[in-house]
């Protein structure tokens, strides 16, 4: 049986489909429904914080986590119908796209100090840290910082440069490429990208250009 209300059905489907890497990882599961809800509070309308509770790695929905981890053949069918029959009526396709790409590139760790920041899961992150199970976070703690944090995420990733964007996914680093300069990496370009990815001063996402002379530019 499966726990997920149908909004959070729906969600995992859209994710599913659109972002099968990202939905095939747990974490980046989770974070991708968080930040659309916290997308959704931010912008004045009624989220969904559902079943949210605290874990040391971040807010987990308890329910989608279950299904999830316990059920996941039956997770995949149900979301992928429940996307296929509601997905248009209840998703709004701009914010979940937002967030996918948020997610597709931040590393874990990454998403993990993101949301670490928020009051949402920090005002409860003593209990959470000294090993208390099943700590409810509430939607009440959403407070202005996190609409400061969402809204800076908000500018930083407009669906324009989402539109133009290709990202190179190579170890823990992303590297972020206008998709016209995507069909002219070469086999170098690769081996370049592959060196500064051993670089852990880099943060994701790594936005980078070639030049006129075929070089790489990083921003």
């Amino acid at each position: 049986m499966i726990h997920s209300n149908e909004r959070k059905r729906c969600l995992s489907g859209w994710l599913r489909k659109n972002s099968k890497t990202e939905y095939d990882t747990a974490l980046k599961l989770q974070k991708f429904l968080l930040l659309y809800e916290c997308f959704s509070k931010a912008y004045g309308e009624k989220p969904d914080f559902e079943y949210l509770k605290g874990y040391k790695k971040g807010p987990v929905f308890s329910q989608v986590w279950g299904d999830y981890t316990k059920e996941r053949v039956t997770f995949d069918k149900v979301v992928d119908e429940s996307y296929s029959s509601k997905g248009q009526e209840i998703i709004n396709e701009d914010r979940a796209r937002k967030s996918a790409f948020i997610v597709q590139t931040l590393s874990e760790n990454e998403l993990s100090e993101l949301t670490h920041s928020m009051n949402l899961w920090k005002c409860k992150e003593k209990r959470i840290l000294e090993g208390e199970h099943q700590v409810d976070l509430d939607e009440n703690d959403f407070n202005e910082n996190d609409t400061k944090i969402i809204d800076t995420l908000d500018k930083m990733y407009p669906i324009e440069l989402i539109e133009n964007s290709s990202v190179v996914h190579i170890d823990s680093h992303y590297f972020i490429f206008n998709k016209n300069d995507r069909p002219k990496l070469t086999e170098q370009h690769f081996d370049t990208l592959s060196s500064l990815a051993e670089n852990d001063q880099l943060f994701n996402p790594i936005y980078v250009e070639i030049d006129e002379g075929g070089r790489l530019i990083i921003d």
